[in-house]
């Protein structure tokens, strides 16, 4: 893409927000895979697994599973956020657990 088609091109980032970003779409990778895990195993049987589409009740266990979950959890997130919790409020550790853990760039 042209930078000049590019209406952010010229702004800078900075570090704490691209930290906070990276925090964020860590842990919606995280609820993600564990939401796929979970319906998965929830609504696909493991021993019977013999045909390579999901049956019209595989489907809607799964549609039903995911939904549920993303409701549940915006509804944790939405009450987390309206109590004003933050890693510095709520998980005084945090710094040790940054210090303790290795970058995983390195």
């Amino acid at each position: 893409m042209s930078f000049f088609l590019n209406q952010y091109g010229s702004q800078d980032v900075s570090e704490e927000k691209l930290q906070i970003a990276e925090v964020q779409f860590d842990a919606m990778c995280t609820t993600f895979n564990n939401i796929l895990k979970t319906c998965m195993e929830k609504c696909i049987p493991h021993e019977e697994y013999s045909e390579g589409d999901l049956t019209k009740g595989e489907i809607c266990c799964i549609d039903r599973c995911v939904a549920k979950m993303h409701y549940s959890n915006r509804l944790i997130g939405a009450y987390v956020q309206s109590r004003g919790f933050g890693p510095s409020t709520h998980l005084r550790h945090i710094e040790q657990f940054k210090r303790d853990v290795p970058d995983a760039d390195s």
